[in-house]
């Protein structure tokens, strides 16, 4: 029973630091804004980030065209003892059907790779300032539109969550002339790829005569790649990184320069069989069961009595004790 009873003293021990805030963090969803303070507990909790937060957006797009918005976010406060920040794309702050697919855009690729309108980011010690960049659909129908960031993370100890919205910026999208260059609607373009491997990408265009394509690392130069038959290669990654490039399409219509495209390079991910997990689980439940019970069954041996005999006595020869003849009697 003390065994029990230390054992369950230990495990409340463990988990009596409570924490309002996840220091893990929640991971990249299509998430409204409000989850910055339910996904914690409760809205009222979170406490006002002292970051920086902007965002950016051509004052005016095609409808239904491809078009980039970036959130810049500066002067990340250093008492973050995780590190993580967690980013959203959104329409407005009315934390209801924020989600930027309510007005009809679509994400193309989100900062990490993904679909998502929020991401995360472990930030090193030395980085205060990152740049988030979503590429998007927009809608079909012109009209005004508005877009929004939100920033939210945690702080010393990880107790409390800290929250901050960007301004709500409007702007303009506009029907595109029909002899517009563009790139074709079924054109998706790559968001992830393996280091040390090369990757050729192939266009498909529309009202488009001659094509250009700029890349160029992160914070680098701009280089400019050869098309062949709408197609171009681009070099493969020695560390994992991004590396960004865009088409300037010519045509009978204005020019037009797409958006800059985000190619993330990983290392291949690290797979782990999920039957051989569930099973040493399994073998590590039925273990902890049999350590318990041997425990539990543990019942020490009873303390030895002594009884004394009271018609016990000592033989004695010549008035002295014997040494060898003398019976001894009790229970044992």
């Amino acid at each position: 029973m003390n065994f029990r009873i230390a054992l369950m003293l230990v495990i409340l021990t463990l988990f009596s630091q409570l924490s309002i805030a996840q220091p893990g963090g929640n991971g990249d969803g299509l998430r409204s804004g409000q989850c910055g303070g339910s996904c914690h507990a409760d809205a009222s909790q979170n406490a006002t980030s002292t970051a920086e937060i902007s965002i950016n957006t051509p004052s005016s797009t095609w409808a239904g065209l491809l078009t980039s918005v970036t959130i810049d976010v500066s002067d990340f406060p250093v008492d973050s003892e995780s590190r993580i920040l967690g980013v959203f794309l959104l329409i407005d702050n009315s934390g209801a059907q924020d989600r930027v697919m309510y007005d009809g855009w679509e994400i193309i690729s989100d900062p990490n790779g993904g679909v998502n309108n929020y991401v995360e980011t472990r930030l090193s010690s030395s980085t205060d300032t990152k740049q988030f960049t979503w590429i998007l659909k927009s809608p079909e129908t012109p009209g005004t539109y508005s877009l929004m960031g939100s920033i939210q993370h945690g702080g010393e100890g990880n107790q409390v969550p800290f929250h901050k919205n960007s301004e709500i910026i409007y702007f303009s999208l506009v029907s595109p002339p029909d002899n517009l260059p563009r790139l074709s609607e079924n054109f998706e373009p790559p968001t992830t790829r393996l280091i040390n491997e090369q990757t050729t990408i192939t266009l498909l265009t529309e009202d488009v005569n001659h094509t250009q394509i700029e890349w160029r690392l992160e914070g680098g130069q701009t280089q400019v790649v050869e098309v062949v038959n709408g197609s171009f290669t681009l070099p493969a990654a020695i560390n994992p990184g991004l590396i960004e490039w865009r088409a300037i399409l010519a045509g009978e219509g204005p020019n037009q320069t797409t958006p800059w495209f985000q190619l993330i390079a990983h290392e291949p991910l690290f797979s782990v069989a999920s039957s051989s997990m569930y099973f040493q689980g399994i073998a590590l439940l039925i273990f902890c069961i049999g350590i318990v019970r041997r425990v539990k069954n543990f019942e020490p041996r009873e303390k030895e009595t002594w009884i004394q005999d009271p018609n016990f006595a000592i033989p004695q020869v010549n008035g002295e004790m014997s040494e060898h003849s003398f019976e001894l009697r009790g229970d044992f």
